[in-house]
């Protein structure tokens, strides 16, 4: 059957206007998209404590930008400050304009200087006291804004402070090891508030949070959150105020390379009992977190104690067989950990075979 010619010249009218359409969409170019912006976010943790005779500001490496892309670093931190008056010895309340409108830059960090402020996670900036202190007192305000290339974050959070003398510092810190722990002590003279301790890793450059806080009439503290085979560098400092936290200056430092080399615990109630042509010997575990096992010596009459088998034994129960009806027999027992650190051998434990 032959198509009608009207109905066909539509048809191929509508594809060449189609055909046309598409060519002219493909061809056209729209306006060019601005440039993404990379906006730091603002920082919110800034925290501030004066340590002896110097201001120490803390924050987080800024991570992220505002729409939450990964900044890859920065390149400066502008640091502003706004002192006033502090008649009763605390930081009067400041308003947000207030200080945007009175505070100054007080420094940029950039480049080098940047880098040198750089501990881990963190930035820490530190800035030496005005001394003699100011009578009256004046109160310190800081925030810090960040920048990525030509884009400045927002203020951060402001912290602020009113300079103290410092307490006295401790003296004669010694560290040692134990199984416990990393044991610290120290002496000082007169009367404190408490004493902050510090640690960090001997390739690290500064010192975070203290790690815990030893009460003022104490003079020994143990770290126990200290793990085997790292190195560390503890400091103490004494403490006057909590909140921001006045300290002294450093009680030295003391480093201390800490590898367990200390024997689990001896295990508890061993016995012995005799059965037929057997011994069994029990125990309670030794409750050490490293354990590997236990190792258990015999001695028949007339001999030394000598070694059961070279495998450890992990249970708390071993059935000794084959021995001759009517002779006593000696035991003891030791606990190995996976370092192979070995306890001291328990007393003996004897029984008479059936």
């Amino acid at each position: 059957m032959c198509c009608n010619p009207p109905a066909r010249r539509a048809a191929l009218l509508i594809a060449v206007l189609a055909a046309s359409l598409l060519a002219a969409a493909c061809g056209k170019k729209g306006d060019p998209l601005p440039p993404l912006r990379i906006v730091p976010q603002p920082t919110n943790d800034l925290r501030i404590r004066q340590q002896g005779t110097v201001i120490l500001l803390e924050m987080s490496y800024p991570a992220t930008s505002t729409s939450g892309l990964a900044l890859g670093g920065i390149d400066a931190v502008e640091l502003l400050e706004y002192v006033k008056p502090a008649a009763e010895g605390e930081p009067p309340p400041v308003d947000p304009r207030e200080f945007e409108a009175s505070a100054q830059t007080l420094l940029v960090l950039r480049g080098a200087d940047l880098g040198a402020t750089v501990t881990g996670d963190r930035i820490q900036i530190q800035l030496p006291l005005e001394l003699p202190l100011p009578s009256p007192p004046k109160a310190l305000y800081y925030a810090v804004r960040t920048v990525k290339g030509r884009e400045t974050s927002s203020t951060s959070n402001r912290v602020a402070l009113v300079p103290l003398p410092p307490p006295e510092p401790p003296s004669d810190l010694e560290v040692s090891a134990s199984a416990e722990g990393v044991v610290l002590s120290w002496r000082f003279d007169g009367e404190a508030e408490g004493f902050d301790v510090f640690r960090r890793e001997a390739r690290d450059r500064g010192y975070g949070d203290p790690i815990g806080r030893a009460g003022g009439d104490e003079r020994r503290f143990v770290d126990r959150s200290a793990r085997y085979g790292r190195r560390y560098i503890y400091t103490v400092r004494t403490a006057k105020k909590r909140r921001p936290p006045v300290l002294s200056a450093e009680a030295g430092e003391r480093e201390i390379d800490y590898q367990d080399r200390f024997p689990p615990p001896l295990p508890e109630r061993f016995v012995a009992l005799g059965e037929r042509n057997a011994v069994r010997l029990r125990w309670d575990p030794s409750p050490a977190d490293d354990l590997a096992g236990y190792v258990l010596y015999r001695r028949e009459p007339g001999r030394d104690f000598h070694r059961l088998r070279e495998e450890l034994i992990t249970g708390t129960e071993y059935l000794d067989r084959g021995l001759a009806s009517g002779l006593s027999y000696d035991y003891r027992i030791q606990a190995v950990d996976r370092l192979g650190n070995a306890s001291e051998l328990s007393p003996p434990a004897s029984a008479t075979v059936r």
